[in-house]
């Protein structure tokens, strides 16, 4: 199964607007934060996976806390191709021979490409590390789906309760 991006692209377009209505924001003046955001949740992710950790014998996080991580990343990166009027239907999740260690790096650095020039192609390139860390961390795309429209749904009880 490949990611359904429509039906994910549905969910956030809501829970954004959402957002942007409450605190009285636009698009634009939060992409930049939103980018942000998708690094800090990158990390968070790696830091959960403890894939970088060589001095510690700690186990990675539990599956749940590594997929809720994952899924903020996807909440992040989705909400910035609906900025681009990104219309792909779903992402394929192909593998990666690389270690989890190299894909986080390399998926900060197609961030920062993003940021400095927001473009379909950039996104499209930063979107693909969904599937390749997502796989690298044993998930599957369904797995990541379930798991995002968990989220999706904390964060609306989140803005529910003033968040």
């Amino acid at each position: 199964m490949d990611l359904p991006l429509t039906d994910i692209r549905q969910l956030q377009s809501d829970l954004d607007e959402r957002i942007m209505l409450i605190h009285n924001l636009t698009r634009p003046l939060t992409r930049e934060k939103r980018i942000l955001a998708l690094m800090v949740e990158i990390a968070e992710l790696a830091n959960e996976t403890r894939c970088f950790k060589f001095w510690s014998l700690k186990p990675a996080s539990s599956k749940e806390v590594i997929l809720e991580e994952l899924s903020d990343t996807l909440h992040f990166i989705v909400s910035l191709g609906i900025d681009l009027n990104d219309t792909s239907l779903s992402l394929p999740f192909i593998p990666s021979p690389d270690s989890l260690t190299s894909l986080m790096i390399d998926w900060m650095n197609a961030c920062i490409r993003l940021k400095e020039d927001f473009n379909l192609d950039h996104y499209h390139q930063c979107l693909a590390y969904i599937g390749k860390v997502s796989l690298a961390c044993g998930f599957d795309a369904e797995e990541v789906f379930a798991y995002y429209q968990l989220k999706n749904a904390k964060n609306h009880l989140r803005q529910d309760n003033n968040y």
